[in-house]
């Protein structure tokens, strides 16, 4: 069996600590003095305390029913599309507060497992989400028995170290406003995992710097005070966001952090290093379906396309004792057309249990793949199955619940089925203490026999890492923390830690032996003290560190508080994107407006060029840039839909009668230095292009562009989440775009908006009004009024939010102003909101939709009201 991180961490400590270290001065070796031992019959995780949805428990009931039979409780307030956790007593689990109401928010809570009585609950808002009030509780809560704390994520990427006894938070990340993490209407929202001392999750992240490009990324945490220790990314521009839920386990004596991702792979990281051991290909959208680790043995599933055929949805097994690129070496079978895309395999001696999304629960030999059997467990299958007790016990997601025990000839034998009447099922059973909990969206059951004392088997013996006095020298150096957001006047200290090629922990280095280095303002000194640069400076900062051979590098943030002193202003007549802004360098580019204007008088088609050459050479920063139709991103085909040119031209001579002028006229005035076609038989329209000298020179501005379609209706962020008693002001103006002779005249203006402590206010175009609102699908959470604006016509927005205590209640007041900007400010606010519970605070940001046409944004301004 797979070894359980739980016992891994202290077995894993004692045999890998140099004497002359104590646990507590490295990120990654579990503390000796562990404040108790990890209860065996605990379900600290989603899939159980050996992540593989397996209970040692015996004396577990074979039938119950809603009305009563073996029914310990129940309740309505524990509903939700979370799996529940329990340890130390206490089962822990996200859902929604105050549902369908003005005041609705997410929370943690926390009730006596054998009771359900509430002990506390950690209640925080949902912010600047796309997600719907009836998807909020997505993720599950992961306890660590090291420390007793528990780590939730919500869904709108608020992430939480909470004290389990009491609720209160420890540290916590806004993960949307410091990193980029994507919040999208879907709800998708991943797992945490606690590894010795880090918690690890992921998620797709548009960042700043060379993260600025989506990509789903991991990153994991020093659970003790939240600071980044690594962070890992997989291929860009993936397809989804997804949920698939972390496994570890140690595998040919080496630890694996295992993971389905966005980019329809599987991977393997070294859990505390992030360095990949291999990844596998799967499917051309993402994986959502948690892996299973059994022995040397990888099982996972997706419902989408294989990548080799149109044939969809697979279940898959890798064999994990491999490295590299695993798709074709390191498969052993793979069995299509099971559309196993949201539930984990089960593994229960030689078979492989799968529930289907439409609700077939698939049994399979565990060596060749080979179906066994199959049956049905309603019509849609969410959450995973569970083994205990010699049953296996699995919920469809329509609430139809079964037992079943293993069978030899068919693979299944239902020995209990009901239906549950409390609405539909998201969340996995799970097993703890001789109690089973089931989850739907509206009812939590706790079955049992009541008269049964817990009992439970021994756990089978574990696989071991190999040991470090088998491999001693240092081949992976982390710079920690490896990501910091900094005030100016701050100060960080750098810690480099050594690892094996195993990924073992060996020691922090000597300072004396690093050395550090930086790019960027500020001091770093032999210690590995950096000292920031004072003053108003906002500018990144890459901190190097060298040992030997090993080199590993940290980023900072430079971002000063917004005060009278030190407010935040870009003019962007430097023809620089904030470098420091989370989510926006990728999705916007700066632009000599004054030039583009002259262009769009003499030739639109040329302005449209500059628009899009503008975005090729920043964002992929190389003298040349070839549009052809050679790969599938189709980027000839993406260049002429852009222009509008998608029926005008089928050859490369259309293509050169359309496009000559408009590159000769951007020549002349040196956006580009030369063009070349240079299309053959394989590829029949080919342009070339060489980037020209051309500066911004006159009035700089920002260009939300059109050309990124995932990233039209995206937001980003300027500052810290902590910021609060501000205002936040710019210029905007929208791109003309002809809406088409049958539409309506605005459907095609964009949304241009701000944001200030978590609200937004926008500039709505087809819908001619302005708008306040948080949580934006929320229709209760949200004001507008109407409000006539045209396109080509610039003007200045200005947006503040206070908060106060009204009636008992802490309130956020939103208000918001629009004018010409070549006009006079109006002294009455356009618009107004009083919103409860209170966003307290929240960074700076800018947001628009620009799905049909460019907007533009000059002169930001952040400063205290």
């Amino acid at each position: 069996m797979p070894m359980r991180p739980w016992l891994v961490c202290l077995f894993g400590l004692l045999i890998s600590l140099p004497m002359t270290l104590t646990a507590q001065d490295t990120p990654t070796a579990e503390a000796v003095s562990a404040k108790k031992a990890a209860d065996p019959l605990d379900w600290p995780y989603w899939r159980g305390p050996e992540m593989n949805g397996i209970s040692r428990e015996t004396n577990l009931p074979d039938s119950w029913s809603p009305e009563g039979q073996n029914l310990l409780w129940k309740r309505a307030e524990l509903g939700t599309r979370s799996t529940p956790i329990v340890m130390n007593g206490n089962l822990y689990t996200l859902v929604r507060h105050n549902p369908s109401t003005a005041k609705e928010a997410e929370k943690v809570i926390c009730v006596d497992a054998a009771t359900g009585v509430t002990k506390w609950d950690n209640i925080f808002n949902v912010f600047l989400t796309d997600v719907p009030d009836t998807r909020v509780g997505w993720s599950s809560v992961v306890g660590d028995p090291a420390t007793g704390n528990v780590f939730a994520l919500g869904v709108c990427g608020y992430f939480q170290c909470l004290d389990g006894q009491t609720g209160k938070t420890i540290w916590s990340h806004s993960m949307s406003e410091e990193y980029g993490m994507l919040s999208t209407y879907g709800g998708r929202t991943n797992f945490p995992i606690v590894y010795e001392n880090l918690v690890i999750l992921s998620g797709v992240i548009i960042g700043w710097g060379e993260m600025a490009r989506p990509a789903h990324r991991i990153i994991a945490f020093d659970k003790r005070n939240g600071q980044a220790v690594w962070f890992q990314s997989t291929r860009p521009f993936p397809e989804d966001t997804t949920y698939s839920a972390p496994a570890i386990a140690v595998i040919d004596g080496q630890a694996q952090f295992v993971i389905g991702c966005g980019d329809g792979s599987v991977y393997s990281f070294q859990p505390r290093t992030g360095k990949n051991i291999w990844s596998y290909d799967a499917s051309v959208r993402g994986i959502n379906a948690a892996p299973t680790i059994s022995g040397n043995m990888v099982i996972c599933g997706h419902s989408e396309e294989n990548l080799d055929e149109t044939a969809m949805g697979a279940l898959f097994a890798i064999n994990a004792s491999k490295t590299g690129n695993l798709t074709k070496s390191g498969q052993i079978w793979r069995v299509k057309e099971q559309f196993i895309g949201k539930t984990a395999p089960l593994v229960v001696g030689d078979r492989v249990y799968s529930i289907d999304d439409g609700g077939i629960f698939f049994v399979n030999d565990m060596q060749t793949g080979t179906l066994v059997g199959k049956t049905k467990v309603g019509t849609a299958g969410r959450g995973s199955p569970v083994f205990g007790d010699g049953k296996i016990y699995a919920c469809g997601g329509t609430g139809v619940w079964s037992i079943f025990t293993p069978d030899k000839a068919k693979g299944l034998k239902k020995i209990h089925s009901l239906r549950l009447e409390e609405g539909d099922v998201n969340a996995s059973p799970i097993i703890s203490h001789g109690r089973i909990y089931i989850t739907c969206e509206t009812m939590m059951y706790c079955i049992g026999k009541a008269d049964a004392k817990p009992a439970a088997d021994p756990i089978p013996v574990m696989a071991a890492e190999t040991p470090v006095a088998k491999d001693d020298k240092p081949a992976t150096a982390l710079v920690v923390p490896v990501e910091s957001l900094l005030k100016p006047t701050n100060k960080q200290v750098f810690t480099v830690y050594l690892y094996n090629a195993n990924g073992r922990f060996l020691k922090t280095a000597n300072a004396k032996d690093v050395k550090f280095t930086l790019q960027g303002p500020g001091s770093i000194d032999e210690d590995g003290k950096y000292v920031g640069p004072g003053g108003s400076v906002n500018a990144p900062v890459l901190v190097n560190a060298e040992i030997g051979e090993l080199k590993s590098q940290a980023r900072i943030r430079v971002i000063p508080d917004v005060t009278a002193e030190t407010p935040l202003s870009f003019t962007f007549d430097d023809g620089v994107v904030p470098v420091t802004g989370v989510g926006i360098r990728y999705r916007h580019i700066a632009i000599d407006h004054d030039f583009y204007k002259g262009l769009k008088a003499k030739d639109p088609l040329a302005a449209k060029v500059y628009i899009h050459l503008t975005t090729q050479f920043t964002n992929v920063p190389a003298p040349k840039a070839t549009f052809d139709d050679s790969t599938p991103a189709q980027v000839f085909t993406a260049f002429k839909r852009y222009l509008g040119l998608i029926e005008a031209i089928t050859n490369q001579d259309e293509a050169k009668s359309k496009l000559d002028p408009a590159l000769n006229l951007l020549k002349e005035e040196g956006v580009i230095a030369s063009w070349e076609w240079t299309g053959d038989d394989k590829i029949p329209i080919q342009l070339v292009l060489t980037k020209g000298a051309r500066k911004v020179t006159g009035n700089g501005v920002m260009c939300k562009i059109t050309t990124i379609p995932k990233g039209t209706r995206s937001q980003g962020w300027l500052g810290h989440s902590g910021s609060k008693n501000y205002v936040v002001q710019a210029d905007v103006m929208a791109n003309q775009v002809e809406a088409g002779a049958d539409a309506d005249k605005n459907a095609k203006i964009p949304d241009i908006g701000l944001t200030d402590q978590r609200y937004r206010f926008e500039m709505l175009g087809a819908h001619q009004k302005l708008k306040l609102y948080s949580w934006i699908p929320h229709d209760r959470k949200v004001h507008e009024v109407d409000f006539h604006w045209q396109p080509e016509i610039w003007y200045t927005m200005k947006f503040t939010v206070t908060n106060e205590d009204r009636d008992g209640d802490r309130v956020s007041v939103c208000r918001g102003k629009v004018w010409k900007r070549d006009e006079a400010e109006p002294s009455q606010w356009s618009i107004e909101w009083v919103d409860t519970p209170a966003n307290e605070t929240g960074s700076p940001g800018l947001t628009g939709n620009a799905k049909d046409a460019e907007i533009f944004i000059d002169n930001v301004k952040v400063f205290p009201q």
